[in-house]
């Protein structure tokens, strides 16, 4: 009988772990997000390649990028398709996940600090 009380003790701290791995796994994706970086760029078609396709992604532009401070940043945006020439971008960054969200943009939108480095 003592041998199966140890069997379920082991059992059930293992469960246990498992769970709270789990958990903190989703509270790790959680706070990475939290801690998005908001980066600004301005489309190239010429910065675009063909990708092996993964996600419905298609596409890989390389782009250079700035933080809301005005500080440059290499980029790399995979899309499912090219995007309109010359439209300003922003698109957030959580560290550990890479690229969340992006979404067009006008000159307008983008920080003074950023908009010293293109030409309306």
């Amino acid at each position: 009988m003592k041998k199966g009380k140890t069997v379920l003790l082991v059992t059930g701290a293992l469960a246990l772990i498992l769970v709270a791995g789990i958990c903190s796994m989703g509270l790790l994706f959680q706070s990475t997000t939290d801690n998005a970086e908001n980066l600004y760029s301005q489309i190239d078609n010429e910065k675009i390649a063909p990708i092996t396709p993964h996600g419905g992604m298609n596409y890989r532009y390389t782009l250079q990028a700035y933080t809301e401070s005005g500080a440059g940043k290499n980029l790399d945006l995979d899309t499912s398709r090219e995007l309109r020439d010359g439209a300003y971008v922003l698109v957030r960054v959580a560290p550990l996940r890479g690229v969340i969200s992006w979404e067009e943009v006008s000159f307008d939108e983008l920080p003074a600090s950023v908009r010293i480095h293109y030409k309306k």
